[in-house]
């Protein structure tokens, strides 16, 4: 009987998670939000129904290593509280490793920021400093994804209060 959850990582003291019944009315409590997609698992073959939006580009250093196309090409992001860092397809993670040799960089993923639109056109901008990142295979479930895969973890989300509206498909994010 669980329509909605938050993650309140905002507190010193701990971290707080707290569900919420049918009778919660989100739509009333957030007006602004990221939308939910199913595409992993609709599309690709993805066992499991993660919490999964769609971010509009990726940002590592300042320099941009990719942004989401309407059709293909998107950047699949999963939100996973039990992720420290992220975790990254294989060929965004080698991209990224050769612009960095490229540019002579001293830190492969130093300030990472990921863009996403929300339900009205604004930006919502998750952002780490040097997150632990691993690279995953670009076909994790058997289909080749079309598009990237990045898991965000506690890296992006500490220090936030994130609401995801199970019912709804929607996520946000309180500072």
């Amino acid at each position: 009987d669980v329509s909605a959850l938050s993650v309140d990582l905002r507190q010193s003291e701990g971290s707080y998670l707290t569900l919420y019944g049918p009778t919660y009315d989100t739509q009333q409590q957030q007006q602004n939000y990221i939308p939910l997609v199913r595409d992993l698992n609709k599309r690709f073959g993805d066992p499991t129904i993660h919490y999964v939006g769609v971010a509009s580009s990726i940002n590592v250093n300042g320099s941009n290593l990719a942004t989401s196309s309407s059709r293909r090409n998107k950047i699949y992001c999963i939100f996973d509280t039990g992720c420290s860092g992220m975790t990254i397809s294989q060929s965004l993670f080698d991209e990224r490793y050769g612009i960095a040799r490229t540019n002579r960089e001293k830190s492969l993923w130093g300030t990472v920021d990921i863009d996403f639109k929300t339900n009205t056109g604004e930006t919502v901008t998750l952002n780490a400093k040097r997150p632990i990142t691993t690279p995953l295979d670009d076909r994790p479930w058997g289909k080749k994804l079309d598009g990237h895969l990045i898991v965000i973890g506690l890296a992006f989300l500490e220090g936030s209060k994130t609401t995801i509206d199970i019912d709804g498909d929607m996520i946000w994010f309180e500072d």
